[in-house]
């Protein structure tokens, strides 16, 4: 089990065929491996949400491709994967009156579950999902 700050890059890219693998080549090329990706598609084009480990910066060849991408700070949580996780993770937030904006994940197999979640106070959240004993 652990609790890390992650980078999330949310960029728009078209949606059609060869979008994805052009745009993850370039986490490929910057030798920055993805934690966690997510991709949303509406009509023509579709937003992309890709953690990457927080020392890892493709922000200059996001940039430098074209894309306009939001860099944001999100915890990425490894936990056992188990009924009721995302539950708790809400639980603990709302307690502390804390706003998940974002949140996506999936059972990494072996009993282990990855969730990355983007949260309105970052540092509150932190402290709030450390000091609970669940993860």
């Amino acid at each position: 089990m652990s609790i890390s700050v992650v980078k999330q890059y949310s960029v728009f890219i078209p949606n059609e065929p060869g979008a994805l693998k052009k745009f993850a080549n370039l986490f490929t090329q910057e030798k920055a491996s993805l934690i966690a990706i997510s991709q949303d598609v509406r009509f023509d084009s579709a937003v992309v949400r890709a953690a990457v480990n927080y020392n890892a910066n493709v922000s200059h060849a996001l940039t430098k491709a074209g894309y306009t991408s939001v860099k944001t700070d999100a915890i990425c949580i490894d936990t056992p994967d188990r009924v009721g996780v995302v539950t708790d993770i809400g639980d603990v937030l709302h307690k502390k009156d804390i706003n998940i904006t974002t949140i996506y994940g999936a059972c990494c197999g072996h009993g282990h579950a990855r969730f990355v979640i983007v949260v309105s106070d970052i540092a509150q959240a932190l402290n709030a999902l450390e000091s609970s004993g669940l993860f």
